[in-house]
Parts: structure tokens; C-alpha cells; sequence
């Protein structure tokens, strides 16, 4: 039997409970879930990326050399439907999926930053009383820090190749 503390710290979670789920409409929790559907992609254990249905896809279909983005609007056995006018693609049609890392995005414009400041002052250079850096020397460390901003660009996008190595499929039915 429970008596003492015991029964008040039982009784005190039941009500709690009872009042969060049950008793006010706006805080009313759904207790049904229904199956999401995903398009998983997989490198047989090593990485397996999920896309939730809804989410912006940016692939290259085989045989196109463009980067095509679109919405993923619906998933069958073996098709997938893209965008607003539901374009049925085939999973054998898809060569490469890009996932963009935004941090490297962050990365370059910040290096960009310090290269406006060089360019900025090399260009200003005759205006400067009493310059820390030559005109020269201010250039090119600006170009150096814009080449580097610039050689972040070809981290940005993550490839995802399908081949013998990786699959496509459909899950959560």
C-alpha cells in the first residue's frame, strides 16, 4: 500500500499528467502518429542520409549535366514525385544529390571580410597618414584572403554519387 510522500508524489504525477493531456483543448497533445515517409540514401552502413517528404532537393539526373532543386512532394514503390507540377522521376534516373553545408558558406564570407579590408586599404593607400601595411603588400594579402573565400565555394556543396556503392530507396511505408 502507499501511504505518506509517497502517495502524494503519485497522485501529484497523475494529475499532472491527466491535466497536460486530457483536460485543457489548447494544450491537448495528439497521441496518433502517423508513418512519415523518407528517401533514404545509402552507402551500405557508412553513411545513410534520410529526406522527409517536403524537404528542397537539389540532385543531377543522369545523362543532364544541371543541378536541378526542387521540392520532394510525394514517394511511391519507385518513384518519386518533384515540385509543384508532380514530376514523376524513376530512383534509376538520379546520379548525384548535393546537400549544401552552410558553414562553409559562413567560412567564405567571413574571409571576405578581412579582403575588403585590404583591398580597401591598398586602395586608399595615398590617403593614409601613417599606413600599417605598403600598397603593395596590403593588395596582396587582400588577394590572398579573397582567393582563399573563393576556394571555399568548391566545399560548400556535399555530393552524394549513386552507384554500385550507394542506393536510393523508399522508406517508412
Amino acid at each position: 500500500m502507499i501511504t505518506g510522500w509517497r502517495l502524494g508524489v503519485f497522485l501529484f504525477s497523475f494529475m499532472l499528467c491527466y491535466t497536460s493531456l486530457s483536460a485543457q483543448p489548447g494544450i491537448q497533445r495528439n497521441l496518433h502518429y502517423e508513418a512519415q515517409q523518407y528517401l533514404v540514401l545509402d552507402r551500405y552502413g557508412r553513411n545513410r542520409v534520410r529526406i522527409p517528404l517536403g524537404s528542397e532537393v537539389t540532385f543531377k539526373l543522369k545523362g543532364d549535366d544541371r543541378k536541378h532543386s526542387s521540392r520532394l512532394v510525394g514517394l511511391a514503390d519507385s518513384v518519386v514525385i518533384m515540385g509543384n507540377n508532380d514530376i514523376y522521376l524513376h530512383l534509376r534516373d538520379f546520379e548525384v544529390f548535393y546537400f549544401h553545408r552552410s558553414h562553409w558558406k559562413a567560412l567564405r564570407y567571413g574571409t571576405m571580410i578581412p579582403a575588403a579590408g585590404f583591398l580597401i586599404g591598398a586602395a586608399v593607400y595615398p590617403l593614409v597618414s601613417d599606413p600599417f601595411y605598403d600598397q603593395e603588400d596590403s593588395a596582396l594579402i587582400g588577394l590572398g584572403f579573397l582567393a582563399l573565400g573563393q576556394s571555399f565555394r568548391l566545399l560548400e556543396w556535399k555530393k552524394f554519387k549513386v552507384n554500385k556503392n550507394a542506393r536510393i530507396w523508399v522508406a517508412g511505408y
